[in-house]
């Protein structure tokens, strides 16, 4: 089973070119991801991600939607499943950055989870401290099931833009196959 303190993956680099301006995005990544694939220390660990990026839109819309996929599984995880992540979407003045938190519970009415990267944007915030996460916050959510990708919209969504080159090397690398959403 995999746990915080990952390796960084940098999606820029992935991804051969950055992708504009706009919505921050944090990639030290879920946990899964990041442990999946190899450090590169030659990108930076957070990309741009345009505001009128559709798929992104499309990809936290579909997340929101599904979260009650997530959370009942994250209530009752059959065997399988583990490494349950969400991704939180912080706003600090104008500055916005979506960060993934590990170790996620659900505690009363929201959840909490531990920062499992290092914020670029937003101050007061560290590496691993817990935080807690309202439903309407959540940009993403995601699991692993037998190996499989269960959620991840936005990691989808990103997957969908690499080069088959990439994809292959994405594939390889990775602990989980990305599957159907």
């Amino acid at each position: 089973m995999m746990k915080g303190n990952l390796l960084k993956i940098s999606l820029v680099a992935l991804l051969g070119a950055s992708v504009g301006t706009g919505l921050t995005v944090n990639v030290q990544a879920a946990n899964v991801v990041g442990s999946s694939l190899k450090q590169n220390t030659a990108g930076p660990e957070f990309y741009q991600v345009p505001k009128n990026n559709a798929a992104m839109h499309l990809a936290v819309q579909e997340a929101r939607k599904t979260i009650k996929t997530f959370i009942a599984a994250l209530k009752h995880p059959s065997p399988g499943q583990q490494d349950f992540e969400l991704k939180k979407r912080f706003v600090q003045g104008d500055q916005v950055e979506h960060i993934w938190l590990s170790d996620v519970k659900i505690v009363g009415n929201h959840f909490e989870g531990q920062i499992d990267n290092h914020p670029r944007k937003i101050q007061g915030l560290k590496f691993g401290q817990v935080v807690p996460v309202k439903r309407n916050e959540i940009s993403d959510w995601l699991y692993i099931e037998n190996g499989t990708l269960v959620g991840g919209y936005t990691v989808r969504a990103h997957y969908n833009e690499l080069t088959p080159q990439q994809k292959q090397e994405f594939d390889r690398e990775a602990d989980f196959k990305i599957g159907k959403p």
